[in-house]
């Protein structure tokens, strides 16, 4: 997950309050509207699992079609239907995964089965936030990877609170594929991996290490895919960038 830093909601906002008054009102055009106004914020990556989202997908049922998400959800907050700041760019897999849930709302079995794992969690209030938030950490901090596995995992770093924030938004959002198998090509932590191959090749190809952090910068920045993971893989092989991006 990356942290956005969001700017002011558009100005055609304004109309669209003012003719409707729930989401399901909203034409086709109206919503690529408003997904073309996220892309300006998030780019064309899956804010939540930072995979490269489609805009035209060949089929209705892709998993990266890029889609609008209500961060808090519509039914459970339906104040908040066109609040710019709870419209998140997304694509389809984990608008699906996360659905209707928030914490808080019929989730004593999830909180059961994450205390059973691991007895550091405790029930959340929140999911973390892809948009920068007042009082919150930025996305990115909440997370770590294994560079070996692709394997997401709350960061070490965080308090008790944090850590089941970051855990429970982790299992809600199925941010580690656990309906598919490992060896699955679709699975995220092989797509991880695969886009990490892709960056050691290109390094591997080149001889002017000057180049080499130029290619590895370019993979880190927020809008580039899964660029939290690659971004960990990087300050472990070269430890010398971690007092820039720590």
């Amino acid at each position: 997950m990356r942290s956005v830093a969001r700017s002011a909601a558009p100005d055609f906002f304004a109309a669209l309050r003012a003719a409707y008054s729930r989401w399901d009102e909203l034409d086709g055009a109206e919503r690529n509207r408003i997904r073309s106004a996220l892309v300006r914020d998030f780019g064309v990556v899956c804010a939540y699992c930072q995979c490269p989202c489609v805009a035209r997908p060949e089929s209705d049922d892709d998993p990266n079609a890029e889609t609008v998400d209500h961060f808090r959800p519509r039914h459970l907050f339906p104040a908040q239907w066109l609040d710019w700041l709870n419209l998140v760019y997304c694509c389809r897999r984990c608008n699906q995964a996360k659905g209707g849930k928030w914490p808080g709302h019929n989730d004593a079995v999830i909180n059961a089965v994450l205390t059973a794992n691991d007895a550091r969690y405790q029930p959340v209030s929140e999911y973390v936030n892809p948009s920068v938030v007042a009082g919150q950490r930025p996305a990115n901090d909440y997370f770590e990877f294994d560079p070996t596995t692709g394997e997401m995992r709350p960061a070490e770093r965080l308090d008790r609170s944090e850590w089941s924030m970051a855990r429970r938004t982790i299992a809600d959002l199925d941010l580690n594929d656990s309906n598919l198998a490992a060896n699955d090509d679709r699975h995220l932590w092989n797509r991880r991996l695969e886009h990490q191959y892709l960056l050691i090749d290109r390094l591997n190809s080149l001889d002017d290490f000057d180049i080499k952090v130029t290619i590895m910068l370019e993979f880190m920045l927020p809008d580039k895919p899964f660029s939290s993971f690659i971004t960990d893989y990087v300050l472990e092989r070269f430890p010398i960038f971690r007092e820039f991006f720590r």
